[in-house]
């Protein structure tokens, strides 16, 4: 706690939220989550148009669609709104990389990119690994998803 905060809860008043808003009454459920933004909604809408983006999936699920090395595709976590992962088989095993920062920006460790789509095109037509926590995945053959 902060002093302000500290002070306020002496006097019996709880402090401010810090969107300006009232806390909930005791028992009430949570608030719904806030409705995605414009730019989250434009980025959904364009991965839709991918043929390697199979929407809301599981990490084991996506693991079962890789067969060979270089085997990719983008999903939705299932943990995570709005937050995008790429999956695909690197020396057997599976590796999933998260491609959206908490500040919604789509980066890989070292560069930004427009989009998902512009970051999986630069990666496929370089021929340069994704490079994350020491480990290193190659985006051969995209796994397109079943209409």
């Amino acid at each position: 706690m902060r002093p302000f905060e500290d002070a306020l809860k002496q006097q019996g008043v709880s402090p401010p939220l810090p969107d300006g808003g009232s806390p909930p009454p005791p028992g009430s459920s949570p608030p719904p989550p806030p409705p995605p933004t414009a730019a989250a909604a434009s980025m959904e809408e364009a991965l839709r148009r991918e043929r390697w983006y199979h929407g809301k999936m599981s990490r084991h699920d996506a693991e079962q669609l890789l067969q060979e090395d270089g085997d990719f595709l983008v999903r939705e976590s299932m943990t995570s709104r709005g937050q995008y992962v790429l999956t695909g088989l690197q020396q057997q095993h599976g590796k999933h990389l998260l491609l959206v920062d908490p500040h919604g920006v789509v980066r890989t460790k070292d560069r930004r990119f427009d989009s998902v789509s512009h970051l999986i095109g630069y990666h496929r037509d370089n021929q340069l690994p994704i490079i994350s926590a020491g480990s290193e995945l190659s985006l051969k053959q995209p796994v397109e998803r079943q209409t």
